[in-house]
């Protein structure tokens, strides 16, 4: 819906109208996970932090196997600083549904920003097996597996990444780092005159 703290009398007045409207609107239809979904999205944007986990909530409760719902209440979560309901409802999805890589992604990078490495390489991994495709996961977990210092499984799995797709600066900058920090400069070189050449503009290629 967008903010409203720019609006007149008279503008201020319609919005709250149809903010009205479509809070009405949906809760024709609140027997459906997604209702509470819209809610949530709308409550979210005007800053009421409670009502949108409410809702969220709401719609898990309703279908426990709802994805957006539970994708969005992790970031809801996380924004609030609650990383440990935010890790609970992503282990909840976890053990609903162990083949969604998203969630095993989404909790390892929950679990990097936690520092807690060992258990986030681990969810990682498990994203990277059921996501093979994905050059972002690996790349994620390359970085932690570096950090861990387990460094043949972090530059095996960065080179990886860099396969996947060659064109993500933020993969090409890693693997450049990664050889430059072990003063292996004649395999740094490449990455970063490719880094040069897909991102020209990128203050990390100067």
């Amino acid at each position: 819906m967008g903010s409203s703290e720019r609006f007149d009398a008279s503008q201020r007045k319609a919005f709250d109208a149809a903010v009205a409207e479509f809070i009405e609107a949906q809760m024709s239809m609140a027997d459906m996970p997604s209702t509470h979904l819209n809610l949530a999205v709308l409550y979210t944007s005007q800053g009421k932090r409670d009502l949108a986990e409410a809702e969220y909530l709401t719609a898990l409760r309703m279908d426990p196997y709802f994805g957006p719902g539970r994708a969005n209440l992790v970031t809801l979560y996380n924004a609030m600083g609650r990383n440990a309901d935010a890790e609970r409802v992503l282990r909840e999805g976890i053990k609903r549904t162990p083949d969604e890589g998203e969630l095993y992604y989404s909790l390892g990078l929950l679990l990097a920003e936690e520092k807690r490495l060992g258990e986030a390489a681990e969810a990682l991994g498990s994203a990277a097996r059921i996501m093979p495709e994905r050059a972002r996961v690996r790349y994620n977990l390359a970085l932690a597996l570096d950090r861990l210092s387990r460094e043949k499984e972090a530059e095996a799995t960065m080179l990886h990444a860099f396969q996947l797709d060659p064109r993500d600066a933020d993969i090409v900058y890693a693997a450049a780092a990664f050889y430059v920090q072990r003063r292996q400069w004649k395999r740094a070189l490449p990455f970063a005159e490719r880094l040069v050449a897909i991102a020209p503009g990128d203050a990390r290629a100067l």
